[in-house]
């Protein structure tokens, strides 16, 4: 039994979806490519979340949210501006620096409420993908630092 319509346009673009992503990778076959590929993938985003959260660290009156050191991160940075409540940084952010991030609870509204910050926006998040560049982050940094100068 059916019960909708099949996602046509899904089932066409599935395969060269997994080609691609195998064109990233490295190995004899598919299966190793795939591997090899999502390894570097996982590599390239950390290496760029790193960079954010150790940038954001340097500025006066952001507040980072994230796991201890030697804990496995996700590579999304949760971060709060002392100046600014998050939908008006983010707001600011896309209006002046092409930057765009979100603000909210995220679906953590017991983690917001015991974090303190559940009644004043939640968290400013800023989510990285494989298309992201190192330039991006950049200019979420200095976007930023200027909003807290």
């Amino acid at each position: 039994m059916e019960t909708g319509t099949q996602n046509h346009e899904g089932i066409a673009g599935i395969a060269p979806a997994i080609d691609f992503i195998a064109s990233l990778g490295t190995g004899s076959n598919r299966r190793e490519r795939l591997v090899s590929a999502f390894a570097n993938l996982e590599q390239y985003e950390n290496r760029l979340a790193e960079l954010m959260r150790n940038e954001l660290r340097q500025i006066a009156g952001v507040t980072l949210y994230q796991a201890a050191a030697g804990v496995a991160k996700t590579p999304t940075v949760a971060f709060r501006l002392d100046k600014l409540a998050p939908e008006e940084a983010c707001l600011q952010m896309a209006e002046q620096h092409s930057v765009f991030i979100a603000s909210g609870d995220f679906y953590a509204s017991r983690l917001a409420e015991l974090a303190g910050i559940a009644h004043s926006g939640g968290w400013i998040r800023a989510g990285i993908a494989p298309y992201n560049t190192e330039e991006e982050i950049w200019r979420l940094i200095k976007g930023v630092q200027q909003l807290m100068r």
